[in-house]
């Protein structure tokens, strides 16, 4: 397997919502940065809850990768969309059982066992809090995230 195939492997298994088909991709120790909800911490944890509500709130999540590259380092980049419909509470956002499309950008460092050691994810989180069709940004439980 290729650094490539892992990165490929990895958002297969996000669309699928299969979180321990992701975890088996990364090192034990591997970390997580989600940038836009400032949460950092274990992959094992943090990037398993994510991945975990975001698979229960779009059960028909598709992850479109746009462009996917690995760079020197071997640190591979990926443009991605996240398309769904929303059937459940999602980062304290009620659930309107809005469509939604999300433009995001993923960074996975391989390691040379072509393992995960790190993700990390940014995306534009007023887009997000847009597109479910939140109105107002003081109604929303950010304690949830």
């Amino acid at each position: 397997m290729t650094a490539q195939d892992t990165a490929e492997k990895f958002f297969g298994a996000m669309q699928a919502g299969n979180v321990d088909a992701v975890l088996a991709l990364a090192t034990p120790d591997a970390t997580v940065w989600l940038v836009p909800l400032d949460r950092r911490g274990p992959l094992a944890a943090d990037g398993a809850r994510y991945l975990g509500e975001l698979a229960g709130a779009f059960p028909d999540l598709l992850v479109r990768v746009r462009r996917l590259f690995v760079a020197a380092g071997r640190t591979a980049v990926a443009e991605i969309t996240i398309e769904g419909t929303q059937a459940g509470d999602f980062l304290g956002v009620a659930d309107q059982e809005k469509q939604f499309d999300l433009d995001q950008a993923w960074m996975l460092t391989i390691a040379e066992d072509d393992r995960i050691s790190a993700v990390t994810g940014y995306w534009d989180q007023n887009q997000l809090y847009r597109r479910l069709g939140v109105k107002r940004l003081d109604k929303i439980n950010i304690a949830a995230g």
